[in-house]
C-alpha cells in the first residue's frame, strides 16, 4: 500500500512539472515578445519600447549613423544640462508641456549655442496603422482577427485623445483638435525640404494641428496643416514635428517619411554632437535637482525588470516543481534496518580505506604482502593430508 501511494504521489508531480514546463515556456515567449500581440509601447528608444512601432529606436540609430553620440534620459537632471547638445523628446502625452518643464528646456536651449530641441507631438498611434498595413498581404482567413486588431488599437487611441481637451494653448504652440482626421496631400515649404521627396508616396496622418507660435518659421507643411516649424529660443532653436507619423519605428519604413527624418537629424549641425532621447509618459519628465546616484544593482534587482522578472519567476516555479518530482518524501517515516557487526568485509573495507588515506602507496603494498606470506606460511604449518595420531597404550 505503501509503495502504490508513493508511485501515485510521483506521477502526480511528474504531470505537475509538465504542466509547469509547458507554462515556463509559453510564459518566457510571451516576454520576449514571440506573441500574437503587437509593442505598441510609444516614444522609447531602448529596452523592450524600442521595437515597438510607436519607438524612437530607429530614429536614433539615424542620428549615430551622422556621426552623433545618442543617450536616453527620463529625468531633466543636471547632467543632461551639462551634456546634452540636442534633445528629442517624443511625449506619450496629449497635453503640451508643463510650464515647469518648459521653463527648464528654454533655460537649457539658452545657456549653450548651437542647442536644439526637437519636439514630437503625441497626436499619432501606429498601432491601427501598422494593422491597416498588414490587411492587404494577409490570408482571407486572419482578416476578420486583423479588422478586430485594427478597431481595438484605434478606439484605445481614441479614448486616450478624447479624455483631454480639444484646444490647449502654450508659448511655443496651440494644440487644436477640433479638425477631423485626414492625411497630409502635398508638401510646401523650404527647397531643401520639398525637393527630394515625392510627396504622393507620402503616408503622413494629421489628427490634430500644432499650430505654431507667431515667430515661427514653418519649414514643412501640407496645405493649412504645419508639419515641421521653427523658432530660435535664447541661443538655441526649437524644432515642433505636428506628430509622429513622420519619426517613428513604424511609418519610417516608408522610404520618403526617412528623407524627412534624415532632414531632420541634418537640423542639429555637423557629426560629434551629444543628442539625449527624452523619454516621458503622461504629466511630462521630472525635475531632478540633484543627478541620480549611480548604484550597482543587487541580485535581486533583476526581479524588478520586465522581461526577465517574469521569465526567473516561471523559471522558479518550474524549479520547484522539478525538485518536487525529483526527490520526494512521502509516506511515514521508517527507521532503516540496523547493520550486521559480524560482517568481516566491512572490516576489510575500513582497513582498505585506512590505507588509501595515508597515500603510501610502498606501506599499502607491503601489508598485503605480510597478509599473503602469513597466510602461506598457515598453510605449510597445517599439510592437508596428515591424520591424527592415536596416543600410545591405548
Amino acid at each position: 500500500m505503501t509503495t502504490f501511494r508513493f508511485n501515485l504521489l510521483r506521477t502526480i508531480a511528474a504531470c505537475l512539472l509538465a504542466a509547469g514546463l509547458i507554462w515556463a515556456i509559453s510564459a518566457c515567449l510571451t516576454a520576449v515578445g514571440c506573441e500574437e500581440n503587437l509593442n505598441s509601447i510609444y516614444g522609447q528608444r531602448q529596452g523592450f519600447g524600442g521595437g515597438s512601432v510607436n519607438g524612437t529606436a530607429v530614429l536614433a540609430e539615424m542620428f549615430e549613423k551622422a556621426g552623433h553620440t545618442v543617450v536616453s534620459m527620463r529625468q531633466l537632471s543636471p547632467r543632461l544640462r551639462k551634456r546634452a547638445e540636442a534633445i528629442v523628446w517624443a511625449p506619450d502625452d496629449f497635453d503640451p508641456p508643463s510650464d515647469e518643464v518648459r521653463d527648464w528646456l528654454e533655460k537649457w536651449l539658452s545657456e549653450g549655442s548651437g542647442r536644439t530641441l526637437i519636439y514630437v507631438g503625441r497626436d499619432f498611434d501606429a498601432a491601427p496603422w501598422y494593422w491597416e498595413k498588414v490587411a492587404p498581404k494577409a490570408p482571407a482567413a486572419l482578416q476578420p482577427e486583423i479588422a478586430y486588431r485594427r478597431q481595438s488599437a484605434q478606439s484605445v487611441y481614441d479614448i486616450k485623445r478624447t479624455a483631454n481637451s480639444p484646444v490647449k494653448n502654450c508659448p511655443w504652440f496651440t494644440i487644436d483638435r477640433s479638425n477631423k482626421p485626414h492625411r497630409a496631400q502635398g508638401l510646401e515649404g523650404d527647397a531643401q525640404w520639398t525637393d527630394a521627396i515625392v510627396a504622393s508616396k507620402l503616408d503622413i496622418r494629421l489628427f490634430g494641428r500644432l499650430v505654431p507660435a507667431s515667430d515661427a518659421e514653418v519649414l514643412l507643411k501640407s496645405k493649412n496643416d504645419v508639419l515641421i516649424s521653427s523658432r530660435p529660443v535664447g541661443n538655441g532653436r526649437l524644432i515642433v514635428v505636428v506628430n509622429g507619423s513622420l519619426v517613428l519605428n513604424g511609418p519610417l519604413v516608408n522610404h520618403e517619411h526617412r528623407k524627412l527624418a534624415g532632414m531632420l537629424v541634418r537640423q542639429i549641425g555637423p557629426p560629434g554632437k551629444t543628442v539625449v532621447f527624452l523619454e516621458s509618459g503622461p504629466g511630462g519628465p521630472q525635475i531632478a535637482k540633484k543627478d541620480p546616484r549611480l548604484t550597482f544593482p543587487g541580485p535581486m534587482e533583476i526581479f524588478h525588470v520586465w522581461p526577465a522578472n517574469w521569465i526567473l519567476l516561471h523559471l522558479l516555479v518550474l524549479g520547484v516543481l522539478f525538485c518536487f518530482c525529483r526527490y520526494p518524501l512521502f509516506g511515514r517515516p521508517r527507521e532503516p534496518a540496523p547493520e550486521a557487526t559480524s560482517d568481516f568485509g566491512k572490516h576489510i573495507d575500513a582497513l582498505a580505506t585506512l590505507l588509501a588515506k595515508t597515500g603510501d602507496v610502498a606501506y599499502a603494498n607491503a601489508r598485503v604482502a605480510l597478509y599473503q606470506q602469513t597466510k602461506e606460511r598457515g598453510k605449510e604449518s597445517t599439510p592437508t593430508g596428515s591424520k591424527s595420531r592415536k596416543p600410545e597404550g591405548g
